[in-house]
């Protein structure tokens, strides 16, 4: 044979149109994960805020023995609210990568879409 045998035009879309759903199917399924836990740390974040501004209500209002124990609730309370906060930042990063890859997803299948009906 002196050419080898290509697949056909509409065989080829099928395929590039399966294989970027899938990976959108992906990206869709992670962006679902990470919008479930944003949305139990600012859950968790607002309990902790009010948790210890109460703690700290009590700080003022307490005696020594009780505001040393106390004082250390809140330094960990602290710790707890500054992780929550940087954990919302990085998926915040996320969010804008996993949408920006989503897009770019939707374009190139709805491309292909196109493709296959124009040579349909």
């Amino acid at each position: 044979m002196l050419f080898p045998r290509f697949r056909s035009r509409e065989r080829d879309l099928r395929s590039d149109m399966e294989r970027l759903s899938a990976i959108h199917s992906s990206i869709q399924r992670a962006i679902g994960e990470a919008e479930s836990e944003f949305a139990g740390l600012i859950s968790r974040l607002e309990d902790a805020r009010s948790r210890a501004a109460f703690l700290y209500g009590d700080v003022i209002d307490s005696d020594v023995e009780r505001d040393k124990k106390s004082s250390a609730l809140i330094a960990d309370a602290e710790r707890f609210l500054v992780r929550g906060e940087q954990r919302r930042d990085e998926l915040d990063a996320h969010f804008l990568v996993l949408r920006d890859m989503d897009q770019r997803m939707t374009a190139a299948i709805q491309a292909l879409a196109e493709e296959q009906k124009s040579e349909g």
